[in-house]
C-alpha cells in the first residue's frame, strides 16, 4: 500500500524527537482533496503526528484533547517535499501530552499542542 509520507531520518534527544519525512503528492488522496490544486489535509497533519507518536511509543494512541492546533501555511506540492516533524512526548498519569511542529527550513506549517491516550 502506497503512504501518504516517508521517513527519512529520525534524531532523538531528551527532550523531543525530530523527523525528516518526504509527502509522496503522487498518493491517491490528492486526487480527491482540491485535486486542481493539491494540498496536504490537515486531518492528515494530525495523523501524521499520531502515528509518529504511536510508533515511538510502540502502542496505539489516540486523540483526547486538542488544547490547539494552528495550520499556519498550506502544505502543496513543490521542488522540496521534505518537512521536519519535531515531536515532545511527556507521559502524565497514563496519557501523553504532545508538541508538535511539521516546519520546512524557518517557516512553520502546522503546530499541535494535545493530550492521546492508549487506544
Amino acid at each position: 500500500m502506497e503512504k501518504v509520507y516517508s521517513i527519512l531520518e529520525v534524531h532523538e534527544n531528551e527532550d523531543d524527537l525530530n523527523y525528516l519525512i518526504d509527502i509522496n503528492f503522487s498518493h491517491p488522496v490528492f486526487k480527491g482533496h482540491f485535486p486542481e490544486k493539491s494540498v496536504l489535509p490537515g486531518v492528515m497533519m494530525c495523523d501524521i503526528v499520531r502515528y509518529l507518536v504511536s510508533d515511538k511509543l510502540r502502542i496505539k494512541v489516540q486523540l483526547v484533547l486538542a488544547k490547539n492546533i494552528k495550520f499556519l501555511k498550506m502544505i502543496v506540492p513543490s521542488d522540496d517535499n521534505t518537512y521536519n516533524v519535531k515531536i515532545s512526548i511527556v507521559e502524565d498519569q497514563k496519557k501523553y501530552n504532545i508538541r508538535a511542529i511539521i516546519s520546512q527550513n524557518d517557516d512553520a506549517y502546522f503546530k499541535l499542542n494535545a493530550k492521546y491516550k492508549t487506544k
